[in-house]
């Protein structure tokens, strides 16, 4: 018996729903209850899944070592990418070129409103697309800070402006995760994430005008949203489209500046102003010579996907095959070839590298930055990885053995039953549940992606749509993770205040997940992919 069929000898009561659901909850209980941080609750996590599957769902140790190699190549995959963006942005970072990109973006409107939804809304999600992982927030804040902004208002509008961002933020990292997990090409799912984005985006940027000015800003930003949030939605969907979803937040990210700076040009008072010393000194770094590493990292990307390269560099991958196996009572898991197939020359984390080396190269020649950033962006970025890789991967691990056991199969019909047909509306705040339990999109994909699909199917609704949902209530619930909040929080001297942030954010995020629900449901209800 496959796919989402009843796993034979166990039947759907209270009693078994809850044995699936158990390593979850666990989960949740370790990060909110028990406040452990990540590596500490997925191995404590992993191992009840192990004694779960064992004992309960007639799992044997032949599946289980499967499943966690599966695990691990999955991890693998994704933790090259974010440890590749974290690097590149370190490096970036040392050579002091993103303040020189965050004070040219700051420097282009005189209007704060305008302000506001440029750095958080436009901006913000640029940084996402370059790093992620707390850097908008932790960037982008405090500079509207110094700008002005109330450290409430600057770290809120931070949160809630780039949550629409961070699927195809750090370099697709979540979007790759939630393809491997539910096996759904990318080809086919992210077009169609893009498309639910397009109503987040749009939330988000109306959101980002009612935390700076309230009704009568969000009235005065009406055509400043729709015109930025349409660019920007259909940047999004056509740089997924064409085939280099790596590139997506970041590509729309800067078409949302492009036009809000029109907008802020178009509004800016112009005056002669006197020169000030500060004004007249030549600076050190231009801003083509900061974001060189990003320019080359467009360009290879781009490049990457040309049909000719493409096709000449696809031999050369890694991937391990996995053999058809089922459980004692009946649940098959069938066979896979290449899984979590790593393309060297056109994975992300390669183009990363060679990306960072090069502006390596052109700081230390073009502005005489300091030649020991590269040994110290590594060292920054192995110590802020490498606990979060062992979370990652050890919940990379309990969600498959979730998966492989009949869990994940069990919890679906559950939640199937409950919500029936209204369940579209639920698969995005699934999401949202996810990064609030762990802080990440990609987590909370690897966590519920498999469980979106299968319930989907038991539902007969489209798993490719409820897939996608995930990862779009994933991208819209780190908004309101309490680790991002914290982040926040100590970069604007608000230590101790993160309730008043999580009181803020938690509505928007709400909000932007139940509209986003609405539209999932009414796509749901036309299209079956």
């Amino acid at each position: 018996m496959k796919g989402i069929e009843a796993i034979v000898n166990m039947p759907l009561t209270l009693a078994n729903w809850f044995l699936a659901i158990l390593p979850v909850l666990v989960l949740v209980t370790g990060i909110l209850v028990f406040q452990w941080e990540a590596a500490k609750v997925g191995a404590i996590s992993w191992l009840v899944a192990v004694a779960d599957a064992y004992f309960f769902f007639g799992t044997d140790f032949r599946l289980m070592a499967l499943a966690n190699s599966k695990g691990m190549s999955l991890s693998l995959y994704v933790l090259l990418i974010i440890w590749g963006a974290v690097f590149m942005y370190n490096i970036a970072d040392g050579a002091g070129a993103i303040k020189v990109i965050g004070k040219k973006i700051a420097g282009i409107s005189d209007d704060q409103r305008l302000q506001c939804l440029l750095l958080a809304w436009c901006f913000a999600p640029v940084l996402q697309g370059l790093a992620g992982f707390g850097i908008p927030v932790a960037v982008v804040a405090p500079i509207m800070v110094v700008m002005g902004f109330s450290p409430l208002v600057a770290v809120a509008a931070c949160l809630v402006g780039h949550s629409w961002s961070i699927s195809f933020g750090s370099m697709a990292s979540s979007y790759n995760s939630i393809q491997l997990v539910t096996n759904i090409p990318g080809e086919v799912i992210g077009p169609w994430m893009a498309i639910i984005f397009s109503a987040a985006i749009f939330a988000t940027g109306f959101c980002v005008a009612h935390i700076f000015g309230g009704w009568f800003a969000v009235k005065k930003s009406v055509p400043q949203i729709l015109s930025t949030g349409a660019v920007m939605s259909f940047t999004l969907w056509l740089t997924v489209y064409i085939g280099t979803p790596q590139l997506a937040t970041l590509m729309a990210g800067l078409a949302g500046c492009v036009v809000m700076m029109i907008w802020a040009y178009l509004g800016k008072k112009h005056t002669i102003k006197a020169k000030t010393n500060e004004d007249a000194e030549k600076q050190k770094m231009s801003f083509t010579v900061a974001f060189s590493p990003y320019y080359a990292l467009i360009l290879i990307s781009v490049l990457s996907q040309l049909k000719p390269i493409k096709t000449a560099l696809s031999a050369y991958n890694w991937g391990l095959n996995y053999p058809e196996v089922q459980t004692a009572l009946g649940y098959v898991v069938t066979a896979t070839s290449k899984y979590s197939k790593i393309q060297f020359f056109s994975h992300p984390a390669p183009i990363l590298l060679f990306s960072a080396l090069l502006g390596y190269v052109i700081y230390v020649l073009k502005t005489g930055a300091n030649p020991n950033i590269m040994k110290i962006s590594l060292k920054k970025t192995v110590e802020k990885n490498v606990p979060s890789g062992v979370g990652i991967a050890t919940m990379v691990m309990m969600a498959l053995i979730m998966s492989d056991s009949g869990m994940t199969n069990m919890i679906a019909r559950g939640v199937a039953t409950v919500f029936g047909v209204l369940y579209p509306v639920m698969a995005p705040f699934i999401g949202v549940l996810g990064s609030f339990i762990t802080g990440s999109n990609t987590n909370s994909n690897v966590m519920f992606g498999v469980l979106q699909k299968e319930t989907a199917l038991v539902l007969g609704k489209s798993a490719v749509l409820m897939a996608a949902a995930q990862s779009v209530g994933g991208s819209l619930g780190v908004s309101m993770s309490p680790s991002t909040i914290m982040t926040g929080a100590a970069n604007v001297g608000m230590n101790g205040k993160e309730n008043e942030i999580m009181n803020v954010t938690m509505k928007y995020c709400l909000i932007n997940t139940l509209i986003v629900g609405i539209f999932v449901l009414i796509l749901s209800n036309i299209f079956y992919i």
